[in-house]
């Protein structure tokens, strides 16, 4: 499950490499997203931003959160989201959704874009052409009443919250992974390995990097990670 915001820790998720999901296509799209909270918000606090992994023709999505705020942090969100493609006569869309129901606190998150390109991608079974939305939009809402919190030290009480969220497609880092990884445990690790090449760390409370194999580790090498540019992370790109 998603986390509905950064406070609440990041123990009950259940990563996707625990119940070793594989795409049925080794071919990865990667997704760069931003998350802007909205003004009205009340004791909301989320990650500026993240990373989903997906496999090109749908499925299983998996995330890394990752933050810019009292230092560089990531977390690891458990698979409960989507990719797939909504489409009729007139339009296709590429769609993200996730929902997390954990306790007293409740989150959703959906987010499409227009399926406006094409791109061939590299793979083990040889190149492929998938059509895909370059940008993503959309929104997350979250709600908690800590009835079984109460109230801070503060006196506040409850979370009401919401972000828009932006969405860019990374062609880098997706052609990276299509080309290298089969497994989408390889392709998260390969983003988490990006993360703390530029500073970043694990968040209080997240769980710990995927397991996976020596041959798959021996894959994830300097060769793939973009040149850093201007001293910031691909997250603030």
């Amino acid at each position: 499950m998603f986390p509905t915001y950064r406070i609440q820790p990041l123990l009950y998720a259940a990563l996707i490499w625990l119940v070793g999901v594989v795409g049925a296509s080794a071919q990865w799209l990667v997704y760069e997203l931003r998350f802007t909270p909205e003004e009205d918000s009340v004791n909301f606090s989320f990650y500026t931003g993240g990373y989903v992994v997906v496999p090109a023709g749908g499925g299983a999505a998996s995330i890394v959160l990752t933050t810019e705020e009292g230092g560089r942090y990531y977390a690891v969100a458990e698979s409960s989201g989507k990719y797939f493609v909504a489409a009729n006569a007139n339009v296709r869309k590429a769609v993200f959704a996730a929902a997390s129901l954990t306790g007293s606190s409740q989150a959703f998150y959906t987010a499409s874009g227009l399926m406006n390109r094409s791109l061939l991608l590299g793979g083990s079974e040889g190149p492929r052409s998938w059509r895909v939305a370059e940008n993503l939009s959309g929104r997350l809402m979250a709600a908690d009443d800590e009835s079984s919190s109460g109230p801070a030290p503060d006196g506040s009480l409850g979370v009401i919250g919401g972000a828009i969220i932006t969405g860019t497609l990374r062609e880098d880092l997706t052609a990276n992974a299509s080309a290298s990884f089969t497994s989408q445990n390889t392709v998260t690790a390969y983003i988490i390995e990006l993360l703390e090449k530029y500073g970043y760390a694990p968040d209080e409370g997240s769980l710990p990097a995927p397991e996976i194999s020596v041959d798959d580790a021996l894959m994830i090498d300097a060769s793939l990670f973009p040149v850093e540019t201007r001293g910031q992370a691909p997250a603030n790109d």
